[in-house]
């Protein structure tokens, strides 16, 4: 398909109707489509015991009204997604972040964990959050349906106890426990690390490592319990990363419908797809787009055929009809633009380098519109018929 047909089908690419759009919703150009999506999630797989609740960012730094900061992430601007995920990376849900004017009642912090973890309550699972999410009211609220929460702390919480303004020594721990069963506690590591947990005590474990003196190296159960179970989150966003489809584009929505569908949705399939194979036959990210590629092409290794010559387009077993035409293309001037013939830049940028090919290949006007280069008639007449 050539280049600018691609384009102009891109251009085309909704997955809601404009017409019966609210004008409260601003998130309605892909609500439907993450709806759908998320359905098909949770049909999947049975989450497991731990689950943690972050937020990802979709880059994107054009006209928004949303738009949202923050400096940690790998991509600083862009739209906020706020994701659950299990520890080995699967998503549950996502949800998008619209701003302040749609958030309602309870602050958004506990808003967003208690809309993505509603289908997964009074079953016992674990929420694992960090400090923008933990606080007192959640850790009650969670009980109160069976949950447990563990999670990083704010120091400047309200509701903690004076003893947390208590400046510790390296190694030391303090902690404190209400009747509900909610722990509170401090431990001087190399700096302070508050964090909070409705299931766990002050207990200090090997980690399995050993510092420069050979000593074992201890840690509270709590943070380590924290770090494997936030490392879901992690996980899925770096598979997601790799071989990104996501590209510039001047519409938002292009943007978080080509993370969640074809990033997110992807991770998710890999790992399905990784489950049900021996831990020797599991593929990588890159060779699973590869793999989807070619189902939903049909294609057959055997029917395809590598061409030598310099065409952008593969040919395959079936013979193609190139159509030679002439560029209605115009500069800023209004005249024709000429472009090189890729055929005898080619082969000049073989005999006497590219440096001087740039300079001695003739430019044309014409073009074969089935591979969408520009090439003479005599390239054209020599290679694509």
């Amino acid at each position: 398909m050539p280049r600018n047909r691609f384009q102009l089908i891109l251009r085309f690419w909704h997955f809601s109707d404009n017409l019966k759009a609210p004008v409260d919703d601003r998130i309605y150009k892909v609500r439907g489509l993450i709806e759908r999506l998320v359905k098909n999630y949770q049909s999947v797989m049975e989450p497991g015991e731990y689950m943690a609740i972050d937020e990802s960012m979709v880059p994107f730094r054009g006209r928004l009204k949303f738009p949202q900061y923050i400096p940690g992430k790998a991509h600083k601007y862009g739209v906020k997604l706020f994701k659950i995920c299990e520890v080995n990376g699967y998503t549950h849900d996502v949800n998008v972040y619209a701003g302040k004017n749609q958030v309602n009642g309870k602050g958004l912090a506990c808003r967003v964990v208690l809309e993505l973890s509603n289908p997964f309550l009074n079953a016992g699972r674990t929420i694992v959050t960090d400090n923008f999410y933990t606080s007192l009211p959640l850790a009650n609220e969670l009980l109160e349906k069976n949950t447990h929460l563990i999670g990083t702390l704010r120091s400047n919480r309200i509701r903690l106890p004076e003893i947390f303004k208590t400046k510790l020594r390296p190694g030391e721990i303090i902690g404190r426990e209400n009747i509900n069963g909610i722990l509170v506690a401090k431990w001087h590591d190399k700096r302070d690390v508050s964090m909070m947990s409705t299931r766990h005590n002050i207990n200090m474990v090997e980690t399995g490592k050993k510092n420069r003196k050979n000593e074992p190296i201890f840690k509270l159960q709590i943070i380590l319990d924290y770090n494997a179970g936030k490392a879901g989150i992690d996980l899925s966003d770096q598979l997601s990363s790799y071989s990104s489809p996501v590209r510039k584009s001047i519409r938002w929505y292009h943007k978080v419908a080509t993370e969640v569908l074809l990033g997110t949705s992807v991770v998710n399939a890999l790992i399905v797809y990784n489950m049900n194979k021996p831990s020797d036959k599991t593929i990588s990210i890159t060779k699973f787009r590869e793999m989807l590629v070619d189902e939903l092409l049909e294609l057959d290794q055997s029917q395809i055929v590598i061409s030598d010559s310099p065409t952008t387009s593969t040919k395959r077993g079936r013979k193609t009809n190139h159509k030679f035409e002439e560029s209605v293309e115009r500069d800023y001037r209004n005249r024709k633009v000429r472009k090189r013939c890729l055929h005898c830049y080619s082969l000049k940028t073989t005999a006497v380098g590219s440096k001087k090919a740039s300079v001695e290949t003739k430019k044309v006007t014409t073009y074969c519109s089935t591979c969408n280069i520009y090439t003479c008639i005599d390239c054209f007449n020599k290679n694509h018929i």
